[in-house]
């Protein structure tokens, strides 16, 4: 009973190494075609330099202080522009 089963294990890895031999090449032609995917170390790397720009909240705080200045600029060069059409 014994030696079945030890047959029946060997054609099961005879079986698994036949299918590993036929995926070796689609494996290495996918590797070959796919050079540009990052590896850990790059994505790490991506991350830390991620870190260091501003976050988004920052950003729209920025833009709104530069909106906002822009509005005071228009309403001061309305006043100045009303100011001076009045003296004339």
């Amino acid at each position: 009973m014994s030696e079945i089963r030890i047959d029946h294990l060997e054609e099961d890895v005879r079986e698994i190494k036949a299918t590993l031999i036929r995926l070796e090449p689609l494996i290495v032609a996918i590797h070959a075609q796919l050079p540009h995917l990052a590896t850990k170390a790059e994505v790490g790397s991506v991350r830390v330099e991620l870190a260091e720009k501003p976050s988004r909240g920052y950003l729209w705080g920025v833009m709104a202080a530069m909106v906002g200045a822009q509005a005071v600029a228009l309403a001061a060069a309305g006043l100045i522009f009303a100011m001076v059409q009045a003296h004339t």
